[in-house]
């Protein structure tokens, strides 16, 4: 397939007021694209945007509305052209050391967002694309959708759902010259990311790295990525070994704890911004 130049390109991406998304965004404008960024904080979305320029928009957006996934999606189209890409990058990642601990709400808000999300994002998608015959959805999943993680039990069952989901509906829509990517990004150095417990086998990733991967899928086409590859091999290597072997091996590792011993005051602030209606 040849490199896609993503010049003029429509590209519109949830959860794009911060980390991944922001950086993604900006990445992309450097390469030419028209980007349109949705998030819960409309106020935030439309700083970002200006701060790019080159024609970026900022728009209000809640992922587990689909009513707010259509709105979204029609005000990109109406305000900069026809749609090319959706990039399903919104998520949140609550803790919990047991699962049976974490509140039920927020269990069920970390489902909404990470996978009733990425569901209702490629649905409008799709509906928008498949008639126009090209056009490419890109999921951000994680390598917690590849093996479980301690700590991280809803969020990874939210992703495993994610990267099933992006396998599933690329086998429907085979031959509808739509393309399908699943980035499987481990641990990034995010918001996500703090207060959580050092490991000596946990290298945080800088979201530049996650954005240019996205920004290479996007001109490759590659259907699954994971970031870095190094990582992903392990992980799926992993998947082989017997469950009591990769738990042990975690637990040498220290990788059982990285979830599961947070600073809980250093953690403050994203948890209030994510779930702290329900977590009170």
């Amino acid at each position: 397939m040849p490199e896609r130049n993503l010049t003029g390109n429509v590209v519109a991406i949830t959860g794009g007021a911060r980390g991944i998304g922001a950086t993604t965004a900006v990445m992309l404008a450097d390469q030419g694209a028209r980007v349109a960024i949705g998030d819960l904080d409309q106020a935030l979305s439309e700083n970002v945007a200006d701060g790019i320029g080159r024609g970026a928009r900022g728009y209000e957006l809640d992922v587990t509305d689909r009513e707010s996934f259509d709105r979204f999606l029609d005000r990109v189209e109406t305000d900069l052209g026809p749609l090319d890409t959706l990039i399903n990058n919104a998520g949140i990642a609550p803790t919990s050391p047991l699962v049976t601990d974490q509140p039920p709400a927020v269990i069920d808000r970390t489902i909404d967002v990470n996978l009733n999300g990425v569901i209702n994002g490629t649905i409008a998608a799709v509906e928008r694309l498949a008639p126009r015959g090209s056009g490419q959805i890109v999921n951000v999943a994680s390598l917690a959708g590849v093996n479980g993680v301690k700590g991280l039990s809803a969020y990874s069952a939210s992703k495993f759902g994610a990267v099933g989901f992006t396998e599933s509906i690329r086998i429907e829509f085979e031959g509808s010259g739509l393309i399908f990517t699943c980035v499987m990004p481990g641990p990034v150095s995010t918001e996500m990311m703090d207060g959580t417990a050092d490991s000596p086998m946990i290298k945080l990733i800088p979201p530049e790295q996650v954005a240019g991967a996205i920004v290479e899928a996007m001109k490759s086409g590659r259907e699954r990525v994971s970031v870095p590859k190094s990582v992903g091999a392990l992980a799926r290597l992993i998947t082989l070994l017997p469950p009591r072997t990769a738990i042990r091996l975690n637990r040498l590792l220290g990788m059982d704890r990285v979830y599961t011993e947070v600073d809980r005051s250093a953690r403050a602030s994203y948890v209030e911004r994510t779930t702290g209606d329900i977590e009170s």
